[in-house]
């Protein structure tokens, strides 16, 4: 008898990790996904370091314009961030053009939308 409980025991085990296992393997699917359709959006503008600011995230903004919406649309201001390849102080005060992600989840705070730089030229 407790041969068979234990049998039972270890098979709901397998199961249920072999569910756990599928249901992460999907989630990181989908991200993936997500993320790839998001990969090349473009910004053009003049960069400026970050202050003070009310929302508290970005380390410089950008004021411009998004290069993939529609072309009579106002300047206004996105939060960048960067990684550690990307040395976003040298352009400061120089209008770029910016490939990256908007991150979602922003604006807060009443802040501007948050840029994931992956690229920046002149």
């Amino acid at each position: 008898m407790k041969y068979l409980f234990l049998l039972s025991a270890a098979a709901l085990i397998c199961l249920s990790s072999a569910n756990s296992f599928a249901q992460k393997k999907a989630a990181t699917q989908k991200s993936k996904t997500g993320q790839t359709k998001q990969t090349k959006f473009y910004w053009a503008g003049v960069l400026q370091k970050q202050g003070v600011s009310t929302y508290q995230y970005g380390t410089h903004i950008l004021n411009g314009k998004s290069l993939s919406g529609k072309p009579d649309q106002p300047e206004t201001n996105f939060a960048l961030k960067a990684g550690k390849k990307i040395n976003l102080n040298k352009f400061a005060g120089k209008k770029v053009i910016i490939t990256g992600k908007r991150v979602d989840g922003y604006p807060l705070e009443s802040g501007p939308e948050l840029i994931e730089v992956s690229a920046i030229e002149l």
